[in-house]
């Protein structure tokens, strides 16, 4: 691999890195300078595209984070939390925020279902959200080269917002569009009807917001009758006579069409066939759902887990178009979810940006349970606390994270609930008041582990979702908490006085291995004669098994390995890179021997690694993710010489952990030509507490 090469794929591992700690300014300088290296690459080119649209959608929500900061004030009335809501909505339209816009109308409609001024507002924003979407189809489409699917986008803003400004902006983009002249016939009708029906469209008006006034309506309605442009300019000579021609040809098809009819009428044709109907399957939704300012991200869809394709990028189609359920979740972040109706063939994209929890301000409601067999005291014998705190009456106002609640009555024990609120929506909450010889187990999904669980105590199911709470007498027991794809967990406790709550993470179970190939020197990579990738690459995933592995490059002769792949394990392996012979007619002496320390140095890569200790500051803080960065001395034997720290943002010991962990860590030494040297590289050590 040439130096050049080189270089570029250590400026790609630096800009990740950067992007793992949140420097995404840097990263994308970092981008640009490997583009410069490397012109011709469309991995880089898209990784650039992204990460400037994660830096501008970052930049307009710093920008606007004042409007939508919620206070922690508790009691707030009805009445003012709509309203704060419909101000946080229309600050958030104005600032180009539409989607954060409809959040806050959703939580306001929460509060006053029959509002219809909210209901109007939704209806609008929710258009607006539609017709953006397709006109950023519309013009991807033509950029890619595909008038027919930018006009068919056109007929959906049409069919949304007959009256929406962006269609002349639309319709003018088509007229100049250089395509084929077989394009530009196609197009023609089309455009030019929707133009006309645009046209015909005078009572529909889009819906007015805030900031538009009657006196501007007018206006408006005065500028739209003194159009008269012409829908298509004449895209030239060529093009007219080409659409005039096509139409000739047309019109006499339909003659011809007519005439044989009639004749077989008169002359008495066999009687029609009777009419074969053709079950036509159902064209399936798709919907690119693009998460901005936010790593490790999980996305749901009717509960099963969507696979990320570009990073922050999910992709969900299907043919069943009732309500369906979409979750998407971070750790760290408030989750969001909806309940969507997709029609058939549509296609849409949603680009959202993760709030931090403690963001949104919801309403909980707190009831009770008592013991079974005790009486009702009464909804004022109970009181509530929160955090702590006695509330008044059973409202109270908080924003997401966690939070502890209890309920108290003369005479009864209670329980503190350790409640981790992310999705920010008003929560109903039930507390247990308990009996003298009763206690309370509370179980419920880390942030960290997206999706649904199954609750079992003593091996009978007792919940499924996220938490799960259970009073019960004094005494031993065994919890297990089920999901599918993630390792069980199960534990035995003895449920006392002081009761018992967890907070648990799944792991995801890995039912692949990797193998890892060592990138000098440069080999195309065959696992059991099909070819796999060429080095250096990222390794590749493999079923569990006993693999051939053969390693080509036309400078030496080819190396094969016989490797045993693992769940869950990296395999790694080097190539023994042995010298093609030289011909017998040339003499030795006129081979060329590039001496040893000319050769590039190729990249340590650990194979064996050991995960940190989380310190005890840490995991009492809890909620923290994160990377701390190391500089590493690897020597000869792959072995770690020195360890120091580079980067520690997470703090609480972790930088230390990390260094105790990376010493024992075993790599494959960097090699210059045959020769393993001793090189300093850079590792980075993630922290995921809860």
């Amino acid at each position: 691999m040439g130096t050049g090469a080189e270089k570029v794929k250590n400026l790609l591992q630096t800009a990740r890195i950067q992007i793992q700690q949140g420097e995404r300014k840097e990263a994308l300088e970092t981008y640009r300078k490997a583009l410069k290296l490397d012109p011709e690459n469309h991995q880089i080119m898209d990784r650039i595209s992204i990460v400037e649209r994660e830096i501008a959608a970052m930049e307009k929500f710093n920008k606007t984070r004042y409007s939508r900061a919620h206070s922690a004030g508790r009691n707030i009335s009805s009445s003012g939390f709509v309203d704060d809501c419909i101000k946080r909505s229309d600050e958030a339209f104005e600032a180009d925020d539409a989607v954060r816009a409809l959040q806050e109308l959703e939580r306001a409609k929460r509060h006053d279902p029959e509002n219809d001024l909210v209901k109007k507002k939704i209806a609008f924003v929710e258009r607006s959200i539609k017709v953006k979407g397709f006109a950023d189809l519309i013009r991807s489409s033509l950029i890619s080269g595909d008038p027919k699917s930018a006009i068919e986008n056109i007929r959906r803003v049409f069919d949304v917002a007959p009256g929406a400004s962006v269609i002349d902006e639309l319709l003018q983009l088509i007229e100049n569009y250089k395509g084929s002249v077989a394009a530009a016939v196609t197009a023609a009708p089309v455009v030019d009807t929707v133009q006309k029906k645009k046209k015909k469209v005078v009572a529909v008006q889009p819906a007015r917001t805030p900031a538009e006034t009657p006196s501007k309506k007018k206006e408006e309605k005065k500028e739209k009758k003194k159009e008269k442009k012409p829908v298509i300019a004449a895209s030239g000579k060529a093009s007219a006579d080409g659409q005039k021609k096509m139409f000739m040809i047309i019109g006499v098809v339909i003659v011809l069409v007519l005439v044989v009819f009639g004749a077989l009428k008169i002359f008495g044709g066999k009687e029609p066939e009777p009419e074969i109907i053709v079950d036509v399957p159902a064209v399936p939704f798709t919907e690119t759902i693009v998460i901005l300012g936010a790593s490790d991200i999980g996305v749901t869809f009717d509960g099963v887990n969507v696979n990320e394709g570009l990073p922050g990028v999910f992709i969900l189609s299907d043919t069943v178009f009732t309500q369906r359920d979409i979750i998407v979740s971070a750790p760290g972040f408030e989750t969001l979810s909806w309940n969507p109706v997709f029609e058939e063939g549509q296609v849409s994209t949603d680009t959202l940006y993760l709030d931090s929890i403690g963001t949104s301000l919801i309403q909980v409601t707190f009831a009770y349970e008592m013991p079974e067999g005790e009486d009702d005291p009464g909804p004022e014998a109970v009181s509530y606390m929160v955090d702590g705190e006695i509330i008044e009456g059973n409202t109270d106002s908080i924003p997401t994270g966690e939070h502890v609640f209890q309920a108290v009555l003369t005479g009864y024990r209670t329980m503190p609930e350790s409640v981790l609120v992310i999705n920010p929506v008003d929560l109903i909450q039930t507390l247990n008041i308990l009996a003298s010889e009763q206690s309370q187990i509370t179980m419920q999904l880390a942030a960290a582990t997206p999706g649904n669980a199954i609750f079992f105590i003593d091996g009978e199911r007792v919940a499924t979702g996220r938490r799960m709470t259970q009073v019960l007498p004094f005494g031993s027991y065994y919890l297990q908490v089920q999901m599918e794809g993630r390792q069980e967990f199960g534990i035995t406790i003895t449920l006392g006085e002081d009761g018992y709550s967890r907070t648990v993470t799944l792991e995801e179970i890995i039912e692949t291995g990797q193998l890892m190939v060592g990138p000098e020197p440069w080999s195309d990579v065959y696992v059991d004669g099909q070819h796999v990738g060429t080095t250096p690459f990222g390794g590749v995933e493999l079923d569990p098994g006993t693999y051939s592995v053969r390693l080509s490059n036309p400078d030496f002769q080819d190396d094969t390995h016989t490797v045993t792949i693992t769940a869950g394990e990296t395999s790694a392996i080097q190539f023994n890179a042995v010298a093609v012979d030289t011909p017998d007619d040339i003499p030795p002496d006129t081979v060329a021997v590039e001496p040893v320390e000319d050769l590039p140095i190729s990249s340590p890569f650990p194979i064996q690694q050991t995960a940190p200790v989380v310190p005890s500051q840490a995991r009492a803080r809890g909620d923290l993710h994160g990377y701390v960065t190391l500089s590493v001395l690897v020597g000869t034997d792959g072995s770690v010489q020195s360890v120091s720290v580079v980067s520690d943002p997470l703090g609480l010991g972790c930088g230390q952990a990390a260094v105790d962990a990376v010493r024992n860590w075993i790599f494959s030494p960097a090699m210059q030509g045959e020769q393993p040297v001793e090189v300093t590289t850079t590792v980075s050590v993630r922290f995921d507490i809860e």
